[in-house]
């Protein structure tokens, strides 16, 4: 009796201890996924310029939506890695995301300059966000990325770029001869064919090159945002509108930080990053508002082109689209899917 008696405790120590092991792994399972995750995202843009600071703020508000399950560091341009490498460092692991613009991942492929600017295309930031999230633009971005084991989380917008210029630019045959800061991509094209130079730069290197003459204008961002940056202590007249229709940004992460997150972070951040576009939106909108007092006073003569000119430029620029498209299929399917767009808002005939 006492050996049986032995057996049976031996038998439920086991299984306690069995139970209690699987308890245990349990536990963990279910905890595993509010253990931090720790992302350093880079952007293209300087500390001091406003994009950057609603980027900040962006990775503070995840940091208390996901209760610090994520953590995000926001760096400025350069501050790990160059502009130009922050794509292939997801890819080593350096950056889990980086937040820029797809003209200067062209070089990998022709597509991303289509998805980040069509110029002459659209009027209004309304019109390519909704390309994007109504029209199938975002699932198009997220399918070209994940080819190269990227997640596009989503885009953000500011508004209609403008140009600080060193001279009077009166006309499109003003242009011919200039050296204009613009990054790689379908924009830097359109410069070309009509008579300009161009030299792809970071916002940090801009002023700089307007100062010693290298360039003589840029493509940079908005009213305000160039104000921000200085160049209108470089530059005494502004072409206004510029060549751009509406610029998209993109927030991107590699593949394998994003499916590191639990469903419940993958949505907070999803949303997350559309407010932090439509706050990036309305912030520009106010300061370039402000701008305009401040440009009066710095003296800087604000310049349209004649309407003819702008007229003749959107007839270039979609000539240039389809030319554009050739350059791969994804850069045709992302061209067609936004002249069919353009088209339904009776931009295009």
């Amino acid at each position: 009796m006492m050996q049986r008696n032995e057996r049976i405790s031996r038998g439920m120590v086991v299984l306690i201890g069995f139970c209690m092991i699987t308890s245990l792994f349990t536990f963990i399972e279910a905890h595993a996924a509010d253990v931090a995750q720790k992302w350093n995202v880079q952007s293209i843009f300087p500390a001091g310029e406003s994009l950057y600071k609603e980027f900040v703020s962006f990775t503070e508000k995840v940091k208390v939506m996901t209760n610090n399950r994520l953590v995000i560091t926001p760096h400025p341009v350069g501050a790990i890695v160059g502009y130009k490498e922050m794509f292939d460092s997801l890819k080593s692991g350096v950056l889990q995301g980086y937040y820029s613009a797809g003209a200067f991942q062209s070089g990998k492929e022709p597509a991303f300059s289509a998805f980040c600017d069509l110029p002459g295309g659209y009027e209004n930031v309304m019109q390519i966000d909704a390309w994007y999230y109504q029209k199938g633009g975002l699932k198009l971005l997220r399918d070209i990325h994940s080819k190269f084991g990227n997640y596009a989380v989503g885009t953000i917008f500011y508004g209609r770029e403008v140009m600080p210029s060193k001279v009077p630019i009166r006309s499109m045959a003003d242009l011919k001869g200039k050296k204009i800061r613009a990054p790689e991509g379908i924009v830097a094209k359109l410069i070309t064919k009509l008579g300009a130079s161009t030299v792809p730069l970071p916002g940090s290197e801009v002023f700089s090159a307007l100062d010693k003459g290298v360039v003589e204008l840029t493509d940079w961002g908005t009213r305000s945002m160039n104000l921000n940056m200085g160049f209108y202590d470089a530059c005494k007249y502004s072409l206004e509108p510029g060549f751009h229709s509406m610029s998209a940004l993109e927030f991107v992460v590699s593949t394998k930080a994003w499916n590191a997150l639990p469903k419940d972070i993958q949505t907070a951040l999803e949303a997350a990053t559309r407010e932090w576009s439509w706050n990036t939106v309305t912030r520009v909108m106010k300061e370039d508002a402000e701008a305009g007092p401040k440009l009066k006073a710095l003296g800087v003569e604000i310049i349209p082109l004649p309407e003819g000119d702008y007229q003749n430029i959107r007839m270039i620029a979609r000539d240039l689209w389809s030319e554009w498209g050739k350059m791969s299929p994804a850069s045709q399917q992302v061209v067609d899917s936004q002249v069919a767009w353009l088209k339904e808002l009776g931009l295009l005939k």
